[in-house]
C-alpha cells in the first residue's frame, strides 16, 4: 500500500560500496532516496547503483514514491 507507515526508511543491500567495497544501505528521507556506506560514511545518489540492483534494493524501491527518485 502506497504511503503506508509500514514501509521502511532504510534497508541493507548486498551492493558493494565503490570506495571500500562494504555492503551499502539504501535510505530514504522525506524527499530523496540515496545509498550510504555505514563503514566509510560515503553517500551516493541511487542512480549510480541502479545497474547493480539486488533483491533488497528492488523490494525497498517498491515502497518509494516516484518523485523521490
Amino acid at each position: 500500500m502506497w504511503g503506508s507507515s509500514s514501509w521502511k526508511r532504510s534497508a541493507q543491500t548486498t551492493i558493494p560500496c565503490k570506495e571500500c567495497k562494504k555492503p551499502l544501505t539504501v535510505k530514504r528521507s522525506c524527499q530523496h532516496v540515496y545509498m550510504e556506506c555505514s563503514h566509510c560514511g560515503k553517500k551516493s545518489d541511487i542512480a549510480a547503483y541502479l545497474r547493480e540492483m539486488d533483491d533488497a534494493l528492488e523490494a525497498f524501491m517498491e515502497g518509494v514514491y516516484c518523485d523521490r527518485v
